[in-house]
C-alpha cells in the first residue's frame, strides 16, 4: 500500500493542518532578536533552514558545523540548534507541519545543494508558501499544503543522494547529552545527574562538548536554560519568579543572578527591552 494518503484528514481544514507553518528571513537574524536563533533552542516542528548565500554557523545537538551558499539544513522536532548567520547571509528558516503526507529525515541532515534547478525549485516554493495569505480560505490552504508537500519531496530525493554523515565517538556523545538536556528542561538536574545519566563524569562531558561546540557542558545548560527563560520573559506574562519555578532555578534571586551574568540585563530589563511591560 502507498504511504501516501493526500489530504487524508478530512475532519481538519487546510489551516488546522498547517498549524504552527511560520516562516522567517535569516538576514534580519544577525541584526535583531538574535538571542532567540543564536543559543540552543528547540522548535516542536520540524525546521528546515535554506540557505541561498553567504556562510555561518550551525550547531545541532551539541555539534558546531560550518555552512555555506545553497546549503539546507533539516532539523528533526524538538532538537536542539542554533544559527550564527554572518550579516551577508540569506535565506529562511521555515518551520513545516508534521503531516504524514510530508515526512521530513528522521535525524539532522545537512545537504549540499549543487544543483541549480534543486536550488531554484526550493527557492520558489518558500518564497510561494510565505505567500500563502489568508490559511483559513481552502483554496490557499490547498496551495499551501500541496507546497510543503512538494518540499518534502525535494528534501528527499536530495538527502537520498547524499550518505548520512557517519557520527564520531564525541558527537554521539554530544548528542546524547544534548537530548538529556532537552528531557530534562526544567526538573534542576544538574551536570552530575545528567553524567551519572550518561554513565561518564562531567569533566568528560566537558572535554567532549569543548570539542564539538567549544562550550564547556554546564554553558551549554546555562545556554538552553537561559534561553528558555528569555523565550518566556519575552513572549508571556508570566512572572520571574514563575519562570525561575518552571525552569529548576532554585530561587528566584539566584535566577537573576544567572540570567543578569548571561545577558547582562535583569528580566525586568529584559522584558522591557523586549517591549513587554510587565512587573516580575
Amino acid at each position: 500500500m502507498s504511504r501516501i494518503r493526500l489530504f487524508e484528514s478530512r475532519d481538519l481544514s487546510e489551516a488546522e493542518r498547517l498549524a504552527g507553518l511560520r516562516l522567517e528571513p535569516i538576514t534580519p537574524l544577525s541584526r535583531t532578536g538574535r538571542w532567540r536563533r543564536e543559543t540552543p533552542h528547540a522548535e516542536h516542528l520540524p525546521v528546515l533552514i535554506w540557505i541561498a548565500r553567504g556562510q555561518g554557523r550551525v550547531m545541532i545537538d551539541a555539534q558546531t558545523r560550518g555552512f555555506g551558499p545553497t546549503s539546507c539544513i533539516v532539523i528533526p522536532a524538538n532538537t536542539a540548534f542554533s544559527i550564527e548567520p554572518t550579516p551577508m547571509t540569506e535565506g529562511t528558516l521555515v518551520c513545516l507541519p508534521d503531516l504524514f503526507e510530508a515526512p521530513l529525515p528522521a535525524t539532522p541532515r545537512r545537504l549540499r545543494m549543487a544543483d541549480i534547478s534543486a536550488q531554484s525549485e526550493l527557492s520558489g516554493l518558500l518564497d510561494r508558501l510565505g505567500q500563502a495569505g489568508d490559511l483559513t480560505d481552502a483554496a490557499n490552504g490547498r496551495a499551501a499544503l500541496a507546497r510543503v508537500i512538494l518540499i518534502s519531496a525535494l528534501i528527499e530525493r536530495q538527502a537520498r543522494n547524499a550518505p548520512p554523515e557517519t557520527p564520531s565517538g564525541p558527537a554521539k556523545l554530544a548528542r546524547r547529552f544534548a537530548r538529556e538536556v532537552e528531557a530534562r528542561l526544567g526538573n534542576g538536574d544538574n551536570l552530575a545527574v545528567i553524567g551519572d545519566a550518561l554513565d561518564v563524569t562531567p569533566t568528560h562531558l566537558t572535554r567532549t562538548l569543548r570539542a564539538t561546540c567549544n562550550m564547556t557542558a554546564a554553558q551549554y545548560m546555562t545556554a538552553r536554560h537561559i534561553h528558555a527563560a528569555s523565550l518566556r520573559l519575552a513572549d508571556t506574562d508570566h512572572s520571574a519568579a514563575n519562570i525561575a519555578q518552571s525552569l529548576g532555578f532554585g530561587s528566584a534571586a539566584y535566577f537573576t543572578r544567572a540570567f543578569g551574568k548571561a545577558t547582562g540585563k535583569t528580566p525586568t530589563q529584559f522584558r522591557q527591552s523586549e517591549g513587554r511591560m510587565r512587573t516580575n
